[in-house]
């Protein structure tokens, strides 16, 4: 039987500031979490990412062939999250754009059965803070950029979301509502972008 897996994933040092739950069927891969990641995270998901569990890595597998990092990668497009046997409380860690690095905490907290029929429901978040990240930001500057939004009360700091249009970046400003009604077809854009860019290196070999 399908499971609803539950996630808690949080941006390195900003755990209480932003942060998602995160609701997916088992029968996803690894990769289809880390897109629902992106997607609500509002990145631009231009980069690499790998995630981290246990001994195994995750890879992204574009361009892994380049990849000169020295540790054993697996494909997270074709591994499913029922394969890899998680268990309430483990941890997995989300790198994404190893130049400007953010680094997101996963937690698996619970599984249940899927009901019947809600199949399509699913990604689905259930709770969260924080607006997301900003591209070619690492995480370490986001959080200084986040420390001084709760110091001056306001934010002065600008960002590009895409598109060249310019907005201004208040991590307080989180829509929950607003962010499911986009989720799915956010996440279904990012999933096509590192998938068939996959699927076009592989054929090019």
């Amino acid at each position: 039987m399908t499971k609803v897996y539950t996630f808690k994933v949080a941006i390195d040092g900003l755990e209480d500031k932003i942060w998602r739950k995160i609701e997916i069927t088992d029968k996803k891969t690894v990769a289809d979490l880390a897109y629902t990641i992106l997607a609500t995270f509002d990145s631009l998901a231009y980069h690499l990412y790998y995630i981290k569990y246990k001994d195994n890595v995750y890879d992204s597998w574009v361009y892994h062939e380049y990849d000169n990092r020295q540790v054993p990668k697996m494909n997270a497009t074709i591994t499913t999250l029922n394969s890899i046997h998680l268990q309430p409380n483990d941890t997995m860690e989300m790198e994404y754009d190893f130049g400007s690095p953010t680094v997101f905490k996963i937690t698996f907290l619970e599984s249940r059965d899927l009901e019947k029929g809600r199949g399509r429901h699913y990604p689905y978040i259930i709770d969260g803070a924080g607006r997301g990240m900003i591209d070619d930001v690492s995480g370490d500057n986001l959080k200084t950029i986040v420390d001084d939004i709760d110091k001056k009360g306001f934010s002065d700091h600008d960002y590009t979301p895409g598109y060249e249009r310019t907005m201004k970046y208040d991590y307080r400003k989180f829509d929950i509502k607003g962010d499911n009604i986009l989720l799915k077809e956010n996440v279904s854009d990012i999933k096509n972008g590192y998938e068939l860019i996959t699927e076009t290196t592989s054929i090019g070999k």
